[in-house]
């Protein structure tokens, strides 16, 4: 599991350090893709899952035809890459992919359970700013819920009345 937030330099060759703890959950090959503003690194069987799930929302052919579905692969697939890191346990980013996240000097690398995430430091803290609330976390979560149906008075109160008079 990927936890933890941390803060890297980019060298002169757009490679940032993978932090260690993170680097003994990656295999020798791992994936860099685009994700929503920062960049993704998935190992390679979480990569699988995504391809996996991409496929069950739409058959062949409105992969191709839908062009909803097709931005998603696109976004997804096309500019990933394949990578590992080197001696000095640095992963290169493509200059596309340090475009994409506004990655310039410096990079916050985020865990996030599965995958982990690399953003510009203004972008995160900007995101941070618009989305760290906790109003927003649980209107998030509570989207994530089935919805709840209205119960029938008598319905789970275990028999108990309600106070007050009847």
């Amino acid at each position: 599991m990927f936890v933890g937030t941390y803060k890297h330099s980019l060298d002169t060759a757009g490679r940032v350090v993978v932090p260690l703890d993170f680097r003994l959950s990656l295999s020798t090959t791992f994936y860099v893709a685009k994700g929503l503003g920062c960049l993704c690194i998935f190992t390679r069987d979480w990569a699988r899952k995504i391809e996996e799930e991409l496929n069950l929302v739409a058959s062949p052919l409105a992969q191709l035809l839908n062009p909803e579905v097709s931005r998603l692969h696109r976004h997804f697939f096309s500019g990933m890459s394949e990578v590992g890191t080197d001696k000095q346990n640095r992963v290169q980013l493509t200059p596309e992919h340090r475009r994409y996240a506004g990655i310039i000097d410096d990079a916050v690398i985020c865990g996030c359970g599965d995958y982990i995430e690399v953003w510009s430091p203004l972008a995160f803290a900007d995101y941070e700013k618009t989305n760290g609330r906790v109003e927003d976390l649980i209107r998030s979560g509570q989207a994530l819920l089935p919805p709840i149906a209205p119960r029938q008075p008598g319905e789970g109160d275990a028999g108990v009345p309600p106070p007050g008079p009847a």
